[in-house]
């Protein structure tokens, strides 16, 4: 016992030294005019870099789609030796700086500090998802991610509490806690705008013995509140932290731009960050004001100069307004921020040429064409005024297409109106319709593993139509020539036209029917109203249109077979289910998958909509996340002459709608 008593005496007395060991410290006191010996402290990846114009590291800049990353180039140790339960505290500290671009008031996706066992995250996506996450990744323990969250998107998809807010998340873009952006001064509460091109400086302190995380931010160069503004007690990390993570940044853009900066770092392991002196950095609004004062001096040279040509040329343009002017109407006001002018359109698309078609919609022509001032290619959809359906599907395309985001539904650029035209501008798609994909040159066969992603896709961007976004949205078009690709052949839904928005607990109150022969559910037939269930029948018809290469409905093919719908269930009523598959695949499937999209397809469409699945459920099964039972369709669903077939289910894990 006396020998146990001296060995735990002498644990005691050189565990302060032992935890001395584990510590790492590092400063950058100023991470502007970064030297070759600065960088080989630092690991860059993406769009982050630094000049010597630059006022820090920059993460992205204003271009969409972009995802930054800087890290501390050495893994830091942040578990005890040995001891896979005892973590070690930390605390950093830095300041950042966000900016829009002028003029533009919705923000992009914001900044993230995070502590990762990985230098890079093997198939995350950019925007929303930070190039940290995908849909399957989201919220998995093995992401060993602990981040704070400085966002200037509110993305309900994740339960965003506003678009300026800080945050604390662990293996996922959920926030366990998040707060509106601000701080304490004395008694008083203020708010702070993130990105608001000014200087911000956080801290971030975690004690392990405490379990507790604080997490403060205030304008740079102000004194440090006393009153954190997250607070969290109780936050065990042993399941979240490695023996050794990588700490950093990353911020990310979107459809919407933004530039992210960071100007100053420290951090360390059990002690407390070195201080920062705030007062020796740059500011972004010194040098946006420089820039202002050089522009602003050489337009009023340029507009004494030439004064006379200045009158000419208002003269001329007042009379060519007059003579084409375009009255704004009511319904425009909303949305006034994206439209691009006609002389814009005319120039990218050369004179709206025949040569420049990519293909007709169902009120006019869509071009291909490149944006004359940023050099974007993209797609013009035009539409004729004289029908009143053809307003319409504008004003509907513009309103459900224009606010709604995510990486699987063609982002919306644009609009413009000029006399009895509407042109609707959005994302060119290199590799065009799916449809073309399959029925086109039949010397170029879409392989089955680029079948089965692109319906991944598609679903995934069905579910967050019905159920992702704030309102829920009823495509009521859903059909392979509506599927675009892009260069990689991830697919986007598009054509927005005949959506309709309702509120999640709304009923459909239109009864027009809706959509594309072979594609439309049974009761729009008899009620005209279409719903999310309609939706899902419609994307039925499309698995077993893509697993079998065949169109809905083909007038050439043998009577048994016109309609692809009625054939795939006679084959299955007969158990010749695998004889559907597209015979141009060669065999080169897989099996498996293929008859869980020929199964789901079936279940999908069947005729009785209480009998369907919800797209929730649909996405699941295709991601492997849930298994389709072998006895598969409802008992209801009767398929031959004989009569009906032994049904199948899905398993008892799924939720019927």
């Amino acid at each position: 016992m006396a020998g146990i008593s001296v060995l735990l005496v002498f644990y005691l007395l050189i565990r302060p030294w032992l935890s001395a060991q584990a510590q790492t410290t590092f400063v950058f006191p100023r991470l502007s005019g970064l030297t070759t010996t600065n960088l080989s402290n630092l690991y860059f990846h993406g769009s982050t870099t630094t000049e010597p114009d630059l006022i820090g590291i920059r993460l992205t800049n204003q271009s969409e789609y972009l995802t930054g990353t800087v890290l501390y180039s050495e893994p830091v140790r942040m578990k005890e030796d040995g001891s896979k339960n005892a973590t070690l505290s930390f605390s950093t500290s830095f300041v950042f700086a966000m900016a829009p671009p002028p003029d533009v008031s919705q923000s992009a996706e914001g900044l993230w500090f995070i502590v990762t066992p990985n230098k890079t995250h093997e198939g995350g996506l950019s925007g929303a998802y930070l190039g940290l996450f995908n849909f399957t990744s989201m919220g998995q323990p093995y992401n060993h991610l602990f981040a704070v969250e400085f966002d200037t998107f509110r993305n309900p998809e994740f339960d965003d509490i506003d678009d300026n807010h800080v945050g604390v998340d662990l293996n996922s873009l959920h926030s366990v806690e998040s707060k509106s952006s601000g701080y304490w001064a004395g008694n008083q509460s203020l708010q702070l705008d993130l990105n608001g091109r000014q200087n911000i400086q956080a801290w971030i302190d975690y004690d392990h013995l405490q379990e507790q995380l604080n997490v403060t931010i205030a304008l740079a160069g102000s004194l440090r509140p006393e009153t954190p503004l997250i607070s969290l007690t109780n936050l065990s990390l042993p399941n979240i932290f490695e023996e050794e993570m990588y700490v950093g940044f990353v911020a990310a853009t979107g459809k919407f731009i933004q530039e992210h900066y960071i100007l100053a770092w420290s951090f360390t392991t059990n002690g407390t960050a070195p201080a920062l002196n705030a007062s020796i950095l740059p500011f972004l609004k010194d040098t946006e004001s420089n820039s202002s004062n050089t522009k602003s001096r050489l337009i009023v040279g340029v507009t004494t100069a030439f004064v006379f040509f200045v009158v000419v040329v208002v003269a001329i343009v007042w009379i060519r307004r007059m003579n084409n002017r375009d009255v704004v109407e009511e319904w425009e006001m909303e949305y006034w921020p994206h439209r691009i002018s006609y002389k814009d359109l005319s120039i990218a698309t050369k004179g709206f040429s025949e040569k420049q078609v990519l293909g007709f919609g169902g009120f006019g022509k869509v071009y291909k064409g490149i944006l004359p001032y940023n050099g974007l290619q993209v797609a013009v959809k035009s539409i004729f005024r004289e029908t009143n359906e053809g307003v319409k599907e504008f004003i509907a395309e513009i309103s459900s297409l224009g606010r709604l985001l995510h990486r699987n539904l063609v982002q919306i650029k644009g609009y413009c109106r000029w006399g009895q035209k509407f042109f609707i501008v959005y994302d060119f798609m290199e590799n065009g319709s799916l449809d073309k994909m399959i029925f086109g040159d039949r010397s170029q066969v879409l392989g089955w593993t680029q079948r089965y992603a692109i319906l991944k896709d598609v679903g995934a961007g069905l579910l967050y139509l019905h159920k992702g976004w704030e309102q829920r949205v009823v495509h009521r078009d859903i059909k392979s020539s509506n599927v675009l690709l892009d260069s990689e052949l991830h697919a986007k839904l598009g054509d927005f036209g005949l959506a309709r928005l309702y509120g999640h607990d709304e009923n459909s109150q239109t009864t027009r029917v809706a959509g594309t022969p072979g594609y439309i559910a049974p009761e729009l037939l008899s009620t005209g109203k279409a719903s999310t269930s309609t939706d899902v029948f419609s994307f039925g018809v499309l698995m077993l249109e893509v697993a079998c290469g065949r169109r809905p409905v083909d007038l050439s093919s043998d009577d048994s077979q016109v309609v692809l719908l009625d054939w795939v269930r006679k084959l299955y009523a007969n158990r010749k289910l695998m004889d559907a598959a597209d015979p141009k695949l060669g065999g080169y499937f897989v099996e498996d998958e293929m008859e869980i999209v020929l199964k789901l397809g079936l279940f999908c469409s069947n005729p009785e909509a209480e009998g369907r699945p919800g797209m929730r459920q649909v996405v699941q099964i295709l991601e492997g996340e849930v298994s389709l039972a072998a006895s598969a369709l409802p008992p209801s669903f009767e398929i031959s002459d004989s009569g009906p077939i032994e049904g199948f289910s899905l398993p008892e894990s799924l939720e019927m709608p």
